[in-house]
């Protein structure tokens, strides 16, 4: 049996059954799971996750278990994607990192995490679900910019747009990215005739936008190493990096505000707020005292029960009880 069928038998179980129909009640505010030992967490979710398009936010006790745990819901998802607002097809389960390369207070910033981060904010627009995010308490407490100020600091390009190429440059430049021979890395731009490639802070790959005249002809994804393109796409979102903070003029927000109402959040109780989150939780206008944040006063909290029992790095996400309660 191949780890997808065993996603489907897990779909198929009176369990996850009950728990899709219990978090769809409006009644209910928490769900407590117990007996999930392993990775039967990753699947028991991935399986809900057939049954719903909602969002999905669990957040671990820290970047390891994290990392585990978004490693398994990978490989249990598999090449299972959802369409963004873009009309593109990307994938489901996505991580939310610190954007520091080690501890807050070394003040390292880490490129490739803020690209992760970046790629969630951009994922969350209005009407787009069915989306996993895996993150901790550490980057969840560290706060991002506002929607307001998302929007007003991306370009967005659509094929088929007529756009003068030296205003895009211009705007470019604005958003504070660099122009450079060959783009490498994020925050860089490169105009080689009618050909702009642009590494934005918002995906993993950098854009190569074909101009025929003031004419977006074509939208692609490249490979740096080797150039060679990846995906056609019918509109991109240009970001520049968000995480400069201006000197603290910038005003920053909790990554729940743009999270949809009906986020189902997900926590273990050592991870759940209140419990063991940073003291810049909770966000700004949260009640300290609430179980479940109120920007989503109908979203379900579902808590995953901890015991104290040492085994594998792996069954430390979920470890074992029994039964399952609701």
């Amino acid at each position: 049996m191949d780890i997808k069928e065993l996603q489907k038998q897990y779909a198929r179980s009176a369990q996850v059954a009950q728990l899709a129909k219990a978090v769809e009640k409006s009644r209910v505010k928490s769900v407590y799971l117990e007996g999930l030992q392993a990775s039967a967490a990753a699947l028991v979710f991935s399986a809900l996750a057939l049954k719903t398009q909602r969002t999905l936010l669990f957040v671990l006790q820290h970047a390891d278990e994290a990392g585990y745990f978004y490693h398994d819901l990978c490989q249990i998802m598999g090449d299972r994607q959802s369409t963004d607002g873009q009309g593109a097809v990307t994938e489901r389960v996505l991580f939310f990192p610190s954007s520091y390369r080690r501890a807050i207070k070394y003040g390292q910033k880490d490129p490739a995490s803020e690209i992760l981060r970046t790629e969630v904010l951009t994922r969350m627009m209005p009407g787009v679900g069915g989306t996993l995010i895996v993150t901790y308490p550490e980057a969840l407490a560290e706060q991002v910019v506002t929607r307001r100020t998302l929007d007003r600091r991306m370009l967005t390009l659509e094929q088929g747009q007529t756009v003068s190429v030296e205003q895009t440059l211009e705007q470019l430049r604005d958003l504070g990215f660099r122009e450079v021979d060959y783009v490498y890395e994020p925050g860089q731009f490169a105009l080689r005739g009618s050909i702009l490639d642009v590494f934005s802070f918002s995906h993993e790959y950098p854009f190569r936008i074909d101009f025929f005249g003031d004419d977006v002809d074509s939208i692609r994804t490249f490979e740096v190493e080797n150039q060679l393109s990846k995906e056609r796409r019918q509109r991109v979102d240009i970001v520049p990096e968000l995480t400069s903070d201006d000197n603290g003029l910038t005003v920053k927000e909790s990554l729940l505000n743009f999270l949809p109402d009906d986020t189902l959040l997900v926590f273990t109780p050592t991870s759940s707020p209140g419990h063991s989150l940073p003291a810049t939780w909770p966000p700004s206008g949260a009640s300290s005292s609430a179980t479940v944040p109120p920007r989503h006063p109908t979203s379900p909290l579902v808590s995953t029960s901890h015991r104290s029992q040492s085994s594998t790095r792996t069954s430390s996400y979920w470890p074992p009880p029994s039964r399952t309660t609701s």
